[in-house]
């Protein structure tokens, strides 16, 4: 996480520079106090990007359907759920879905995402089972469980587009993550259209707030990743 690494810094430095040391507890106490009040909405606001909206995606004669996991965890009954929004994500899957069968055009869902929270189950086969009984056929049910990160979603995605026929595709997932999901997916010459399933809004408060250290959180989280994402192309890595 990256308030916890924020923090990391913060306290080496507080152990290293003992000289610095009043100076330093107070740059701490006001970034963290900005990071969970003002700073959260305009976080959010630069992270959403283009994406803090809701388009319809046209629908061709063939349409692919991209999920991105968002992670798992566990609920009251110790059962294995989605974690977060990403309980969005497979609502508006199946409704493009149904939208797509009604409209007689043949349409496959794919569902990204491994297990990086070491789970019994990833995150594809858990989202699968509730594709399944939104009404999503079987046939037309793909899960791809083997990707950690986001560039692995769309390496592994991209062999499975180029083994089927498709002359339209779509990739869900939050307005937070679509910005660097989008930039992924372009790397593997991949275009698909944005179907954004979950908008985080832009909060702001005077006082932090722990939902405003979350969504500073998340933010940072995407922006790193986007930063990343170019630093690492630069180099070939990507």
């Amino acid at each position: 996480m990256v308030l916890i690494s924020l923090l990391a810094i913060f306290v080496a430095l507080f152990v290293v520079w003992k000289r610095r040391r009043i100076a330093i507890l107070f740059v701490a106490v006001i970034v963290f106090w900005l990071l969970g009040s003002v700073l959260p909405g305009p976080l959010v606001r630069l992270a959403n990007d283009t994406y803090a909206s809701m388009k319809d995606p046209s629908f061709g004669p063939r349409m692919a359907i991209v999920v991105l996991g968002g992670g798992t965890s566990y609920d009251r009954e110790r059962r294995l759920v989605p974690k977060g929004d990403a309980t969005t994500r497979i609502d508006l899957a199946a409704s493009l879905y149904k939208r797509c069968e009604e409209m007689e055009k043949a349409c496959f869902v794919i569902v990204s995402g491994g297990n990086p929270q070491h789970h019994e189950q990833s995150e594809a086969d858990v989202y699968g089972v509730l594709l399944l009984d939104a009404g999503v056929a079987r046939k037309d049910l793909i899960l791809e469980n083997q990707s950690l990160d986001t560039y692995e979603n769309a390496r592994n995605t991209e062999k499975i587009l180029r083994a089927r026929q498709f002359d339209t595709s779509v990739l869900i997932t939050s307005s937070l993550h679509m910005r660097r999901a989008m930039l992924a997916f372009d790397a593997f010459d991949l275009h698909p259209q944005p179907a954004v399933a979950y908008i985080r809004p832009a909060l702001t408060w005077w006082l932090p707030r722990r939902k405003g250290w979350f969504d500073s959180n998340s933010a940072l989280h995407e922006l790193v990743g986007i930063a990343r994402f170019y630093v690492w192309r630069w180099i070939g890595l990507y």
